[in-house]
């Protein structure tokens, strides 16, 4: 039996763990022990006896020059993560088609937080990838037309977390005031898609619009990316809502084919 005076210290050693984990990001994707430890705030024996552990699990891996990455094994167990991994397969192929129809290059992504995530993402214009495609890449909702429409159907809770928060400025185009962000959801909502225009990057414009799963609840947002003068919501909108069409019957047959939790 575990004594309730170990409980404090099991916690911290679980924190001091994550904030080991979230010391790496796509601007840092290799560490040296004295970088974890000044990103981590931590002190540098901790990280040596944390990360030790961690890379004979396989979370982390070391460089032959003695950096640190992240491994394979958390890969392994981020791929099992139901709203992404069944979400990116399923969009793909048409994700493909989206791109063909359009020549922009083609995303779902979903909310976590404050940001949205890209788990699938079609384009052959390495510029769009730079800023857009790396699987997994974390973008400001609120600069995003993906998270405009993830806001937009978030409800109230979520709406507060980010409106009560700061909201930074990424091109003068940006909002950043959070009484215009409610509004212009309430405009998203009446209008069934999210439009933006160099408000994450300067000349680069994406629309996006809702992706529902069999039961009418929004989980994921579909959508195109390309320089400002290509992103026109009339000749766009109708292939990247029938992508969305087929993608939400996909997710329905899907769901209709699973076996019932129900027991017979």
């Amino acid at each position: 039996m575990i004594s309730p005076h170990s409980r404090p210290t099991e916690r911290s050693v679980v924190d001091r763990t994550l904030s080991i984990l979230d010391s790496f990001d796509r601007d840092h994707p290799c560490l040296t022990l004295s970088d974890i430890s000044r990103r981590s705030r931590l002190p540098v024996a901790t990280v040596h006896r944390i990360v030790s552990k961690l890379a004979g699990w396989g979370a982390l891996e070391r460089n032959a020059d003695g950096a640190y990455r992240i491994g394979l094994r958390l890969w392994e167990m981020a791929e099992l993560a139901p709203r992404c991994a069944s979400l990116a397969e399923g969009a793909q192929p048409y994700l493909v088609s989206l791109h063909v129809q359009t020549s922009a290059a083609a995303f779902i992504a979903i909310r976590d937080g404050n940001d949205v995530l890209c788990p699938s993402f079609v384009s052959s214009d390495p510029r769009a990838a730079a800023y857009f495609g790396t699987r997994g890449r974390r973008l400001p909702a609120h600069a995003t037309s993906a998270g405009l429409v993830l806001l937009a159907y978030g409800g109230e809770e979520v709406l507060d977390a980010v409106c009560g928060g700061v909201l930074r400025a990424f091109t003068p185009a940006t909002i950043t005031d959070a009484e215009v962000l409610r509004n212009r959801l309430s405009t998203v909502r009446r209008q069934g898609y999210a439009l933006v225009q160099s408000t994450l990057v300067d000349g680069r414009g994406s629309l996006s619009v809702p992706l529902r799963d069999s039961r009418g609840a929004v989980v994921a947002a579909i959508g195109v990316v390309g320089p400002v003068a290509v992103i026109e919501p009339m000749k766009l909108l109708p292939h990247v809502r029938g992508a969305a069409d087929a993608i939400s019957r996909h997710i329905e047959m899907v769901d209709g084919c699973r076996p019932s939790e129900v027991g017979s």
